[in-house]
């Protein structure tokens, strides 16, 4: 999450006409006391090591920078004051260690330094983002709290819809990490553990990455809660009508002679009613723009039924 105008911030990188990575302003700015101009962006972190056996190998590490993420991280190879070219900070930690005193020597606790360094930005990034977020939910959700019906604009339902989906992406994003880290758990960290009882520094900063990770299961499981919540409100909106039929005629003595004749015909006049205080119509506007639709919906079967002959 950043500040400021997406164009300076989107990712300059095109792929198949669109750019590489996405940028998106984050909800509800207008229902929020901070009123920022807030933007989330799409990044990603590779890391690739290989090689033959612990003294030889090799390592690409490649982390999205387009948004200001590693600020400094041009200097990351520039070497201090009377020191050699590459003497300067170490770039897949993150400018965390200096070059000069290595600390990839071992390949499994280089890998293990990365990951911790690279989650921890990964729960920080996603602690300002989620709490940010889930502030401007809480502020709408105050100013809906008492609406029971939208407007002729549907703004609420759309406002909803953009808040659930946004909500998806979020979740997804913390889930595919989530798992990652729960599938390694359960298959490799056994390297790293039962099979390294000579390195009395792994279980520290395995300790590091799990509350880290603890961390992004608290924002998940903060997300989804909120998109309950929300999901609720917006079927309030969207489905009322059916709702309160099928509570209607779930009731004992609600039960006439011809029931399905009965519950379309309550739930036609339900919508019709719910129809008519949402868009704050006259019946005789609402008469209107029931005709029209039904004309519109007669000609385009007339239509179809032409098309199959």
């Amino acid at each position: 999450m950043r500040t400021g105008s997406a164009d300076n911030i989107k990712d300059p990188r095109i792929s198949l006409g669109k750019r590489l990575r996405k940028s998106e302003p984050l909800p509800l700015r207008s229902h929020s006391s901070d009123q920022e101009d807030l933007f989330y962006h799409e990044a990603q972190t590779s890391s690739l090591c290989w090689g033959p056996d612990e003294s030889f190998w090799s390592e690409l590490f490649l982390v999205d920078v387009y948004f200001g993420s590693e600020e400094n991280y041009i200097t990351y190879l520039l070497p201090g004051q009377g020191a050699d070219p590459g003497d300067g900070l170490d770039p897949p930690l993150g400018g965390r260690g200096s070059m000069r005193k290595p600390l990839f020597e071992d390949p499994r606790e280089y890998f293990l330094l990365k990951i911790d360094r690279r989650i921890e930005q990964v729960a920080a990034e996603y602690s300002a983002l989620v709490e940010t977020y889930n502030n401007r939910m809480e502020e709408y959700a105050a100013t809906i709290r008492t609406v029971f019906e939208d407007d002729r604009q549907r703004t609420h339902t759309q406002t909803l819809s953009n808040v659930i989906e946004t909500i998806h992406i979020f979740v997804d994003c913390l889930s595919g990490i989530v798992d990652a880290w729960a599938d390694f758990s359960r298959t490799e960290i056994a390297l790293f553990t039962r099979h390294a009882p000579d390195k009395p520094k792994w279980p520290g900063i395995l300790a590091r990455i799990a509350r880290n990770i603890s961390e992004l299961e608290r924002l998940r499981n903060l997300l989804i809660a909120k998109r309950e919540r929300f999901r609720f409100k917006l079927e309030s909106y969207v489905a009322f009508p059916l709702l309160f039929t099928t509570a209607f005629f779930s009731m004992d003595f609600a039960t006439p002679p011809y029931p399905w004749a009965v519950f379309f015909g309550v739930l036609f006049g339900v919508s019709l009613l719910n129809y008519m205080i949402a868009s704050q119509s006259s019946p005789r506007k609402t008469y209107v723009d029931l005709r029209k639709l039904m004309t519109k919906a007669w000609s385009d079967l007339v239509q179809w039924l032409k098309t199959l002959q």
